[in-house]
């Protein structure tokens, strides 16, 4: 995996447009594999026997192919990037946690909402794939307050601190903080996380959408990656026409500019080195010899990091392999690393416990559980929903719940 450093990425601003082009696709991987995409939720490769399978539910997939930016358009509209990113007072997720004085009102006029006028896209991240080391380092960087990041030193210094990964959300407030106060107290001896990082899909179906977005801003070393649900209340809140005029989506108008420029900011993965997990364990037995990639969705077997598509990393369930079978098969089935991948998105099957892909959408927002996972022990935690946030699609077509062949 290539991981350009992050001042690097940075310092590149000040450049010609086509050097910064040239430096931002080391992380964000414009050049792609794929021979096309087609947003009925299906990704043929060339030369390989690999059909992918998106959402189930495809039912006007194709009407969301215009607020999606993908590699392709980019390659088009580095100039654009190239605005965004060189005015952007926030050029990263950890660059725009809740200020002490913030103006609740869209006025509209970030750089993102601009950006969103000039392509009627909503912009790749100013890092897709990210580290969260290097955020972590960061954000202890930029913090406001030195007694502040004294504390947070002194907390995580001691080696039982861990880190904890959340499945999807989905505007459950009182189910995540309910589960990280039971992480805290049950697995961490009541200290707090060195980090904490969801799956995405923060937002949509539940009650508290905006609230949690607001939670997880707030928190110190809580980090996300973005997922469907993020995607399109971004567009949403962007002002797209066909998310504006649903129902579901009014809540968007409740957030703030700087929340709207951090949901923009969310990479699409994050990677946790072996190295800095390996921080937290205390014999040579217990080391961890894998890299933990975080996704919200799924990746595609056979390809690297930076050549997977985003349609790819926030919808993907399903992989046709092509052997005259006619049965798709869970894609985390598949997958056989080197990295541990940990993904959300897939409630319908649940809790995915493969051997180099852990799915932890648990159906949270359905009634169900939501769950984390700690690491570096992998240790799963659960609480229940609260009650059934949200009915699930009867339309819906039915899969193998165990992930594998049906």
């Amino acid at each position: 995996m290539i991981l350009a450093s992050r001042n690097k990425l940075f310092r590149c601003i000040s450049n010609s447009p086509n050097e910064l082009w040239k430096r931002r696709t080391t992380r964000s991987s414009t050049t792609t594999t794929l021979a096309t995409i087609l947003f009925l939720g299906t990704t043929t490769i060339v030369g390989s026997s690999f059909f992918f399978s998106g959402v189930s539910n495809n039912n006007n997939r194709s009407a969301k192919k215009n607020i999606l930016l993908t590699q392709d358009d980019l390659q088009h509209q580095h100039l654009g990037n190239h605005f965004l990113m060189a005015t952007s007072s926030s050029s990263s997720s950890t660059e725009s946690k809740v200020s002490e004085i913030e103006s609740p009102q869209r006025t509209n006029g970030t750089t993102v909402d601009e950006y969103f006028r000039r392509w009627q896209k909503i912009p790749l991240p100013p890092v897709v794939h990210d580290n969260l080391e290097m955020m972590m380092s960061l954000e202890e960087k930029k913090s406001r307050s030195v007694m502040a990041s004294l504390e947070n030193v002194k907390q995580n210094s001691n080696n039982n601190n861990r880190i904890l990964v959340i499945g999807d959300v989905h505007g459950c407030l009182e189910e995540l903080t309910g589960l990280v106060s039971k992480a805290t107290r049950e697995h961490n001896e009541g200290k707090q996380f060195a980090a904490i990082v969801l799956v995405g899909d923060l937002c949509n179906k539940g009650p508290s959408s905006a609230q949690v977005i607001q939670h997880v801003r707030n928190q110190p070393s809580w980090f996300s990656v973005r997922g469907n649900h993020d995607d399109r209340a971004l567009a949403a809140a962007l002002g797209d026409e066909e998310c504006c005029s649903k129902p579901k989506y009014q809540w968007v108008n409740s957030l703030s500019d700087d929340a709207v420029t951090w949901m923009s900011n969310l990479p699409y993965t994050i990677t946790i080195p072996k190295t800095m997990l390996n921080n937290y364990v205390s014999s040579a037995s217990e080391k961890n010899d894998q890299d933990i990639v975080i996704v919200h969705a799924g990746l595609i077997p056979a390809i690297t990091l930076e050549k997977q598509e985003v349609k790819t990393m926030i919808t993907v369930r399903n992989i046709t392999v092509d052997d005259n079978g006619t049965v798709p098969k869970a894609w985390a089935t598949l997958w056989r690393g080197p990295e541990l991948v940990i993904f959300g998105h897939d409630a319908q099957r649940g809790l995915q416990r493969e051997d180099y892909a852990i799915g932890l959408d648990s159906g949270c927002v359905y009634g169900k559980k939501l769950t984390g996972m700690i690491l570096p022990e992998r240790e799963y935690v659960s609480v229940d929903a609260t009650r059934e946030h949200c009915p699930v699609n009867k339309n819906r077509p039915k899969i193998n719940l165990n992930g594998r062949d049906s």
